[in-house]
């Protein structure tokens, strides 16, 4: 019986993985942001320069193969978006967090070292539910992180390449940051770990070849991907300009401590801090802490990824030295385990999980609010992305474009300019004026507002919509 023993732990592990992402869609949550719009755009039809007004650098779909998987599914299933919200989250939430199951001996570690980072980062676990396509990169990074020793083992060498070059391949189709993988590079180098760094550098080459030409268009989609970086990197003044997950971050300093913590108690027990340490796991933690000093997406996406593995890695050498594989006290770690970080992940504290619950949608059908909305061919103008992530998830098959959309750097550079100064000011109602001069009748300038508070940019008619937000047009009056 004790030999079934794993296989329960494993399936214990499973189970409970499974079950986070539908208890806290069970709260009525939904993602606030990009998941949104790579649903409704599946089901527009609609190229993104049909969708948003667009400068003349960005000319195809930055995620081609995510939104080829979601068009998948839509046609197979026959799901609306919101549907196809829901399977962004779960699909990619369990792909992430089964992945080190199966590579742990232990696998109750990875349940220990989520449920660390649930206290230490609690908006690290929001962000694994967010449905969007930079999750199957992190999962991507989990699957090197754990299989890079067995790059020593020369008589399997061929497959574990062809794993890193596939795993490359899919992350640049799906998610496109293809840059990236020079940090990941980096941390081997940093490690002295020259043999496995050459063989992922020449792996992850090869698997960005492999993942543009996928798009048809390779050499348009890596010129795209690096104008878009230096867009983002050169196309403000304040740092509040950048969406919160560019802007630079102070650290999180509980997780040197936890480090620290491990680190101590390794010692106490007589074992070696440096073979803890000076690995490529830990280094590529450790450099993505610093770097996240520039911009917080760095220690997000890759050294929160990094701390996970490491952390699990060290509970799972703490586990191989007290307990004995096959006993029955595995079970009841597991079990504890599971329950604590299913607690800990899925409870609604502070409403951060029905806080986004949907409550007043905006839709052209309404014809309380069509009057309101643009016009055919019209325009949405405004100084939020939630306007047009929320618009466009509720009206997807509409007739009008947005100034505004997922990526303020693609816009007009005329355009980008006014934002710019309406960022800088705070949303100064006189900033907004070269916009309200420029608007035809079918256009609208939506803003977000108390419902007590109509906006004072003078020059429309305005009119409360949903969701704080007011729609202000020409007057019917209003000459061209």
């Amino acid at each position: 019986m004790k030999k079934v023993l794993p296989l329960v732990i494993v399936l214990t592990s499973i189970w409970v993985i499974m079950l986070i992402p539908f208890q806290i869609l069970g709260h009525g949550f939904m993602p606030p942001d990009d998941a949104m719009r790579h649903c409704a755009k599946v089901i527009s039809g609609k190229d993104w320069g049909q969708i948003l007004v667009l400068r003349d650098e960005i000319k195809m779909d930055s995620y081609p193969g995510w939104h080829a998987i979601l068009g998948f599914v839509h046609r197979l299933t026959g799901w609306d978006q919101h549907s196809l919200v829901l399977f962004s989250v779960t699909s990619l939430a369990i792909l992430f967090c089964l992945i080190p199951v199966f590579f742990l001996k232990f696998p109750e570690s990875w349940l220990l070292s989520l449920f660390t980072i649930s206290i230490l980062e609690p908006g690290w676990m929001i962000r694994i539910v967010l449905g969007r396509p930079f999750i199957f990169t992190m999962a991507s990074l989990l699957i090197i992180l754990f299989i890079w020793p067995r790059l020593k083992d020369k008589e399997r060498l061929g497959i574990n390449i062809a794993v890193l070059v596939g795993i490359t391949a899919l992350s640049v189709w799906i998610h496109a940051s293809w840059y990236f993988f020079i940090l990941l590079v980096a941390a081997f180098i940093l490690a002295r770990e020259y043999r496995a760094a050459g063989l992922i550098a020449v792996s992850s080459l090869a698997g960005i070849f492999i993942g543009a030409s996928l798009t048809g268009h390779p050499v348009v989609f890596i010129k795209q991907m690096v104008t878009h970086f230096f867009l983002v990197s050169g196309s403000y003044d304040v740092e509040r300009q950048l969406v919160g997950e560019l802007r630079p971050a102070i650290g999180n300093y509980g997780i040197i401590l936890t480090a620290a913590a491990m680190l101590g108690a390794q010692a106490l027990r007589g074992k070696r801090i440096r073979d803890s340490v000076d690995n490529p796991v830990f280094i590529l933690a450790a450099l993505s802490f610093i770097l996240g000093f520039l911009t917080i997406r760095v220690w997000l996406d890759w050294g929160m990824v990094a701390f996970a593995v490491w952390l699990a890695l060290e509970f799972d050498k703490f586990l191989k030295d007290k307990l004995d594989p096959f006993s029955w006290q595995r079970l009841r770690l597991a079990v504890i385990a599971a329950i604590i970080l299913f607690l800990s992940v899925t409870v609604d504290v502070g409403s951060r999980w029905s806080l986004t619950r949907p409550m007043d949608y905006v839709s052209k059908e309404d014809l309380t609010q069509a009057e309101f909305l643009p016009g055919s061919g019209g325009i949405v103008y405004s100084d939020s992305m939630l306007i047009f992530y929320q618009l466009f998830y509720r009206n997807p098959k509409a007739d009008w474009r947005y100034m505004l959309g997922f990526e303020s750097a693609f816009m007009l550079p005329g355009d980008l300019k006014i934002l710019r100064e309406i960022q800088k000011n705070f949303s100064r109602s006189r900033d907004f004026e070269p916009w309200v001069k420029k608007m035809r009748p079918e256009d609208r300038l939506i803003v977000r507002g108390s419902p007590d508070s109509q906006p004072k940019i003078e020059g429309l008619e305005w009119h409360y919509l949903a969701l704080n937000m007011w729609s202000g047009r020409k007057p019917r009056d209003a000459k061209r």
